[in-house]
């Protein structure tokens, strides 16, 4: 494998493995068919409830979203088998339906606000308290959409907006082949999981105000020396040939495909990644990322462990890689945060890139660290970089209990997957000097191996929408037998999240709306649902939705259930919580 492979895979495996950290990890996929009925809805009428594809619109019945996932792309019409079972209700269940909803309407007056109520309390029922769902069909918390009233007299407006139809773009990364080189995590079908929550919108709810998604998957090799270059194409596609108003992306991204998007395309994009301040700011509103931005990510941890003072007397240690923008980052975002404040950085080194690891001058780093009795040490290195540098910590005298280690989401080590690669590549004795090490982060990782976890209502409607109306029938559940850390419910819940977003964008913006006044309204939603239906907001000075933060533990070996497995290990490795969800300073 070449420099040039190693180094661009190393930057992208970084980059996408963020999925893998979706919320609920465990899942138990259940493929036997054994569906139940989604919660009542007024179907629209059969010639109204066609998917919006491109051209035809009919399409064929023949195979599922992942059998034609060897295109490149494809249109909602390819999900024409949840067509064939939303259609399954009858004219008389759909008639129910209706009466039960026409009754209900006139029961209770339209003032009393509707308000979902936290179980959890506290934060999370303020949080509530600023979004009433009222009776907007993109914001219940028990139906993904519900019908409403087409638009009269629509139109074409801009690129994309057609009278009947709007252009959606979900650029999806083939996480699946990862497994050829050890980093595979189980994601489930995020184009199939894209298509169903689309087919579902144009049946069962007539579109956005009675125009429908036209939903185009564009899928992107993970592996090869043009990785950049595929994405930069993919950005092209999505946005001059098939005119997208939103793109999505759940299964990471490139920061050069993103500005491409952002910046040149003048196009909105929401994902997952975890972006730099200066790529938000060349967004000018039009990337919303669901996690905080790298040097946020940095800032907010350096910020909350000077204000608890457990850095007082400390002697910090940081080595960066010299990885485009990933060193600019660690000094703005952190080094430069804890110096202003009195902390004692005594080592902060670049190390090298030359080849994968970045370990040139991680001896010599190493050493300082030790002469300079380091007993703090944050951990902002990357995928592959990681092990080895730990395993020379261990190689030059320090022992476990030696250092206490910090992470974030910053090169993805708030991870389960990237970081047993820890163990993984290092050993068990590099993990045994990594234990204990804190995490802060605004996902709730590993929330469910805490005892009185329960599984959230947004997370259970999205589950159960995708398992009832998928072509696959797959049931991802929450709960799963020790051992089986994967990804797959928290995936389906993070791309039903992301297509709401959108879709109460479109809403919004009106009966015949602009480019522009998508834009506007999606950067003007405020409280928006998310994974664990944390607090998360989206305004005009904030497109990082992240409101809240938690402290996490990693642990090593695992002594919770649903351990995630090390390949080559007895021992698994986990991430829990340690402290209650707080605010964001």
């Amino acid at each position: 494998m070449t420099s040039r492979l190693h180094r661009g895979l190393m930057t992208f495996v970084c980059a996408v493995l963020v999925a893998a950290a979706c919320g609920g990890e465990v899942s138990d996929s259940d493929t036997s068919g054994d569906s139940t009925a989604a919660p009542a809805s007024a179907a629209p009428d059969s010639s109204e409830a066609q998917s919006g594809g491109s051209g035809g619109s009919g399409g064929s019945d023949e195979g599922t979203p992942g059998e034609g996932a060897q295109e490149a792309e494809t249109s909602s019409a390819a999900a024409d088998e949840p067509t064939t079972t939303l259609e399954e209700s009858s004219a008389g269940e759909a008639e129910n339906g209706n009466a039960a909803a026409d009754a209900e309407a006139q029961a209770v007056p339209r003032d009393i606000p509707n308000i979902f109520d936290d179980p959890r309390d506290g934060l999370f029922d303020e949080f509530q308290a600023t979004m009433d769902r009222g009776d907007h069909p993109f914001m219940q918390v028990d139906e993904f959409c519900t019908a409403h009233d087409p638009a009269p007299e629509r139109v074409s407006t801009d690129r994309g907006i057609e009278a009947d139809s709007i252009s959606v773009v979900h650029i999806r990364q083939t996480l699946e082949n990862l497994v050829q080189i050890g980093f595979a995590s189980d994601v489930g079908d995020p184009r199939e999981m894209g298509e169903t929550f689309v087919a579902y919108v144009n049946k069962q709810c007539g579109g956005v105000r009675g125009r429908k998604i036209d939903l185009h998957t564009i899928e992107v090799d993970v592996l090869g020396d043009q990785v950049q270059e595929l994405q930069i194409a993919a950005c092209i596609e999505a946005t001059e040939d098939r005119k997208a108003v939103i793109v999505l992306n759940t299964t990471g991204i490139l920061e050069a495909a993103a500005l491409c998007i952002v910046d040149q395309q003048q196009t909105a994009l929401i994902l997952n990644t975890s972006m730099p301040d200066l790529l938000m700011e060349r967004g000018e509103g039009r990337l919303i990322s669901s996690t905080n931005s790298a040097e946020q990510a940095l800032r907010t941890l350096a910020l909350d462990l000077i204000e608890s003072g457990e850095l007082e007397g400390k002697t910090v240690g940081v080595a960066a890689s010299d990885a485009p923008g990933r060193y600019e980052a660690v000094e703005t975002g952190l080094v430069d945060v804890l110096r202003a404040n009195g902390v004692n950085v005594a080592v902060f080194d670049k190390l090298g890139c030359t080849g994968v690891p970045c370990m040139v001058g991680s001896v010599e780093t190493v050493g300082r660290m030790l002469s300079a009795g380091v007993d703090v040490f944050f951990n902002v290195l990357n995928i592959l970089t990681a092990p080895p540098f730990l395993n020379e910590m261990a190689n030059q005298g320090f022992k476990p209990g030696d250092v206490q280690f910090y992470a974030t989401t910053f090169n993805n080590q708030a991870n389960e997957l990237v970081s047993s690669k820890i163990v993984q590549f290092g050993g068990a004795s590099v993990g045994e000097l990594y234990n204990g090490a804190v995490v802060l982060d605004s996902r709730d990782i590993g929330g469910y191996r805490l005892e009185d976890y329960e599984p959230k209502a947004f997370n259970e409607m999205c589950a159960e929408t995708y398992a009832n109306y998928s072509p696959s029938r797959t049931r991802h559940s929450i709960e799963s037998a020790p051992g089986e850390a994967s990804v797959p419910y928290g995936m389906v819940t993070n791309m039903c999240s992301f297509m709401r977003m959108a879709l109460r964008a479109i809403y919004d913006a009106g009966d015949n709306p602009t480019v522009d006044d998508v834009q506007s309204a999606l950067l003007n939603l405020g409280a928006v649902d998310s994974n664990e239906m944390l607090p998360t907001s989206i305004r005009p000075d904030k497109t990082t939705t992240p409101d809240v933060i938690r402290t996490f533990q990693w642990e090593f070996p695992c002594t919770r259930d649903y351990e995630f497995a090390v390949p080559g290990s007895p021992d698994g490795i986990c991430i829990y919580p340690t402290s209650e969800f707080r605010p964001i300073s």
